[in-house]
């Protein structure tokens, strides 16, 4: 506020200096843009000020996070474990290390006593192995939530978050990848970027990293590989006391292969989760089902032959999951079975079992899916599901530029390059092009003949803004989704509070254009020549000051960090993309008004209206849409570009999928439900 004070009493003193002494122009100017220094100054102050406000409520941030944990990976858990939350009380044991281990682990543990197996670890530091399937991330997550729920748990205590390790690009700090990581997944709950740092920063986020193993392919060089770099920032990775605790699962094979390397996490416990015995397997199935007598001949060739080929298949949660969802299946017409689990008796090897089982696993899935089963045909479900696949397994990981192979993450802002990088930013610059030569065109449709050459230059910023554009849409990688939480309007004491500073913010704005427009519009009278310009900058000043108030309104302040009531479920992926786009298109239609306004107050109504709001529209739409946002803008070319190879609202299909069971959530990204599935659908694009 004292900045604004400041610019208004300077461009009123360059005012007077100019009409009273016949100051030049350039000195006037000068004087009339001298508070930016100061303004500066208080700007750095008001920042080192929010900082120091942020660190005095830590605890009031790590309860948020920690409530937006476990809603999200509660519902996670339900998902993974699949109807009748029927869990396998999985045995794990402890491989010992050569040296550097950590102290206090018991030679065996059970699912059911993982958070006590923990906390008697010192460091708390833990590696969790097992085979492909075998529920290292069903353990991990069961860790994390009994970590949260725990009775002796404190308010000091950090936050477990899971975090996908496939995304991590090693070149960055793993302090800097924690923070954006969980600034980018609870952002709609109130966890703003500076809150993420804060709570890194003081320990009070512990990391569970699941997929070690999913960071590199077996035909990645040993020296490319992100892998061992990602162990030895976790090795580095401190805290007051020492090494800092953390949670890591990778699978057996993979991370025996580092440790012959001499690579392996240390001051750390590693364990080994054991295989699904034929007695837990014909109790869970037992479980699943509604008519367990339908099991008798699986359940007596498992007691039969604890080592044949169906008991070496069904050893893993995974592949009981997968058999439990085939065979449950119903007609729909007659309500009748559509397999006999006798039918898994007929294979002769493993893999003949496991690809029977996945290829009645996607249609199982889909016809018992919970909302609209119809939604989508199996055909059109594995079609698309082989290409997001495909797409996975010929990509080099989006974040990452040190490591070729297979990823796992899909993220709707990255997946543009699946419809070819050239393709799609070429068509993003050829509707920059289209766009902006189309408002243009409505623009010089107002304007009357016979400019003068000065009234000529005032169409240079226009072209710089088409221009910009342009080099915006070629971009290789835009610019970072912006976030707008729009289900905070759902609590009524939240409205209120966003009509509140809305209203701030357009008192802003009137007093910032004040002051900016006595500044820079008579800068720009003075310099050019344009009359009206300290109007047109006092309009402009108050859609800034609007789209700030939006800003300030939509975001969640330290002081209302406690109350989560307003806070939405838990994270939604594809609202990465909606707020970006929401973001350009209301900056579009707000500056679109203010022009409007402008044109009207300097050129008078009809013309200076028709004006003002052209030229608002095409500054807004394109410089929201190009400069403002963009990720969201070039996932909509994307779509443009992929039509016949993937579902138009493809957001939609993919949370579809998720409440199938198809896939899984982690963070921001989508996943396949498993790594098997991905791997198998990427060698069968048709059903």
């Amino acid at each position: 506020m004292v900045f604004l004070v400041l610019q208004t009493v300077s461009a009123g003193l360059a005012l007077w200096l100019s009409q009273q002494f016949q100051v030049a122009r350039p000195a006037a100017t000068a004087v009339a843009l001298l508070p930016a220094l100061p303004g500066a100054f208080l700007a750095w102050i008001a920042y080192r000020d929010d900082r120091a406000e942020a660190a005095a409520d830590t605890d009031a941030k790590a309860g948020t996070l920690a409530a937006a944990v476990t809603a999200a990976e509660t519902r996670q858990r339900a998902q993974l474990i699949g109807p009748g939350a029927h869990r396998i009380d999985l045995v794990f044991r402890h491989r010992p290390e050569p040296a550097n281990e950590a102290v206090g682990a018991a030679e065996e543990g059970r699912l059911t006593d993982v958070v006590a197996y923990y906390r008697r670890l010192r460091p708390a530091r833990l590696v969790i192995t097992g085979e492909p399937g075998s529920g290292k991330t069903l353990l991990a997550l069961d860790l994390l939530l009994g970590l949260l729920t725990h009775p002796e748990r404190t308010e000091a205590d950090p936050v477990p978050v899971r975090l996908s390790l496939a995304g991590w690009n090693t070149d960055r700090p793993l302090r800097d990848w924690l923070a954006e990581q969980v600034h980018e997944q609870f952002r709609d709950r109130g966890v703003t970027a500076a809150d993420a740092w804060l709570l890194v920063d003081r320990h009070r986020v512990l990391p569970v990293l699941d997929g070690l193993d999913e960071m590199d392919t077996a035909t990645t060089p040993v020296g490319r590989r992100r892998a061992p770099s990602a162990l030895e920032q976790l090795n580095a990775y401190q805290d007051p006391t020492g090494n800092a605790p953390v949670i890591l699962t990778c699978r057996t094979a993979q991370y025996a292969e580092l440790a012959r390397l001499d690579v392996r996490m240390r001051e750390a416990a590693r364990v080994e989760i054991t295989p699904v015995t034929p007695a837990q397997a014909t109790a869970y199935l037992a479980a699943r089902s509604t008519g367990p007598a339908r099991w008798t001949t699986v359940f007596d060739t498992l007691a039969a032959e604890p080592g044949g080929t169906l008991a070496q298949t069904l050893s893993t949660p995974w592949r009981l999951n997968l058999a439990a969802t085939a065979y449950e299946e119903r007609r729909p017409d007659t309500l009748g079975y559509r397999r006999a689990p006798g039918d898994l008796l007929g294979f002769a090897s493993p893999g003949g079992v496991r690809d029977h089982l996945l290829g009645a696993y996607l249609p199982a899935a889909i016809s018992q899916h919970p909302t609209r089963p119809g939604r989508y045909r199996p055909d059109q479900t594995h079609r698309w599901l082989a290409a997001l696949a495909a797409h996975l397994a010929t990509a080099a990981p989006a974040s990452s530029s040190a490591a070729a192979g297979a990823d796992t993450d899909l993220v709707l802002h990255q997946l543009w390059h699946m419809a070819g990088r050239r393709r799609v930013r070429t068509a993003d610059a050829l509707l920059a092009a289209l766009l902006f030569l189309a408002l243009d065109a409505l623009l010089l449709a107002q304007v009357p003949s016979g400019l003068s050459p000065r009234e000529l230059l005032g169409t240079v910023p226009v072209m710089l803004l088409g221009v910009g554009a342009l080099w915006q849409a070629g971009r290789a990688h835009p610019q970072r989704p912006q976030a707008v939480p729009l289900r905070r309007l759902r609590d009524p004491a939240q409205r209120l509070r966003i009509v509140r500073e809305m209203v701030y913010g357009i008192g802003a704005g009137l007093v910032g254009g004040l002051g900016v427009g006595l500044g820079v519009g008579l800068a720009v009278d003075f310099a050019v020549g344009l009359a009206g310009g300290p109007v047109i900058a006092l309009t402009g000043g108050l859609a800034i000051g609007l789209v700030s108030g939006l800003a300030g309104a939509f975001a969640a302040p330290a002081a209302a960090a406690a109350h989560t009531s307003w806070l939405p479920s838990p994270a939604d992926p594809r609202h990465l993309v909606r707020d970006d786009l929401v973001i350009g298109l209301t900056g579009g239609l707000t500056f679109g008004f203010a022009g409007g306004i402008a044109g009207a107050l300097t050129f008078g109504a009809p013309f200076g209206l028709a004006f003002g709001l052209v030229a608002g529209f095409t500054g807004g739409l394109v410089g929201g849409l190009y400069f403002a946002t963009g990720a969201g803008r070039r996932y909509v070319v994307f779509l443009c570009c992929s039509r016949g190879r993937l579902p138009w609202r493809l957001g939609a299909f993919l949370d579809w999928a998720y409440g199938a069971g198809l896939l899984r959530i982690s963070g921001t990204a989508y996943q396949f439900r498993h790594r098997e599935l991905q791997e198998w659908l990427t060698t069968r694009p048709r059903a």
